[in-house]
């Protein structure tokens, strides 16, 4: 890879990781754009070479998780809308517990609820759903992301098994399985 693509890659990264530290401590609004060049490391061109807002930064790490997320799911024919696939989404939640959480506290959820719906819409819709089926995604995606934040609201005491559990015998009429 070329040396620069890598150096703004890690500067990009470096960016984002300082800011969601910060937000562990902060509310969004009380951050500056020095406050994350300082904590980043990085100059504040840098920050404005790759990112035009303190929300550009935090929809590109949602980017980066869903991606991930994505990825993590790949081989599962069904995508969420199976068991298996609800245990795996759990089990992913419970990876990102922390940025998660701190997006949460910060009031930052919709940006992550807006692109994990996305995903799921593909998923269980592809590209060219009629308007039911985009509706029944659309509820089955809100009511995943919503048990999700309330099991982060509590602790995430339950296992992902167990929220898969609780969360697809709720579901389960929704797409008649």
């Amino acid at each position: 890879m070329d040396k620069r693509i890598e150096a703004n890659r890690n500067t990009r990264l470096r960016i984002i990781k300082a800011t969601v530290r910060l937000l562990d401590t902060k509310r969004l609004s009380d951050i500056s754009v020095s406050d994350i060049v300082e904590e980043a490391g990085v100059a504040r061109a840098s920050y404005y070479r790759n990112f035009a807002s303190k929300e550009d930064v935090l929809m590109e790490a949602g980017r980066m998780i869903i991606d991930d997320f994505k990825e993590s799911m790949q081989g599962f024919d069904c995508g969420c809308s199976s068991y298996e696939g609800v245990v795996k989404a759990f089990r992913y939640f419970l990876s990102y517990r922390e940025p998660l959480l701190c997006f949460h506290r910060t009031g930052c959820t919709s940006i992550y609820e807006a692109l994990f719906q996305a995903y799921v819409e593909e998923e269980l819709c592809g590209v060219e759903a009629d308007g039911t089926a985009r509706y029944r995604a659309s509820f089955y995606a809100g009511a995943l992301f919503s048990v999700y934040v309330t099991w982060l609201e509590g602790g995430m005491k339950e296992s992902p098994e167990e929220m898969a559990r609780l969360f697809f015998s709720m579901a389960s009429g929704v797409f008649g399985k």
